[in-house]
């Protein structure tokens, strides 16, 4: 009975051991703690283009990408239900003064011709580029897709 009793004992004490380590913290891998800021260079986060308007869209590497923000938008307010800095050059009304491109009609209310609340939230899935060295290194090699 007592040599029961030692096993149970250290399988305890091995499973506390074991479930103590996941309580070590979150490694990344790049060497950095997870809750850090970025440790990129701030000259490595340099835009594609400085300001709205400046640059040229970036090509797509593949069918049904969401384009891609060719400015920065740091200065940019907060998207909320009340305000969405975004269509004050990409609505339908503005676009063309502004020679920027239009809310795509898949972002359209049938008939109403008002934005979709459930598209009004636009850096979901659109996201502005830096001109940096990747981080990791990428392979991918995607089809460029033509302009629309």
């Amino acid at each position: 009975m007592k040599l029961t009793s030692k096993v149970v004992l250290a399988a305890v004490v091995a499973v506390g051991f074991v479930g103590c380590a996941q309580f070590a913290g979150v490694n990344s891998l790049r060497g950095s703690d997870t809750a850090a800021a970025d440790q990129a260079p701030a000259e490595a986060k340099l835009y594609a283009g400085k300001r709205p308007g400046s640059g040229q869209p970036i090509a797509r590497t593949f069918k049904e990408q969401p384009p891609l923000i060719p400015h920065a938008i740091d200065n940019f307010d907060e998207i909320t239900v009340a305000d969405n800095q975004c269509l004050d050059c990409h609505s339908r009304e503005k676009a063309a003064e502004k020679k920027a491109p239009k809310v795509a009609d898949s972002h359209m209310a049938g008939g109403a011709g008002a934005l979709r609340m459930d598209r009004y939230q636009c850096n979901s899935c659109h996201v502005p580029q830096v001109d940096a060295k990747p981080l990791v290194i990428n392979t991918f090699v995607g089809t460029p897709v033509p302009q629309r």
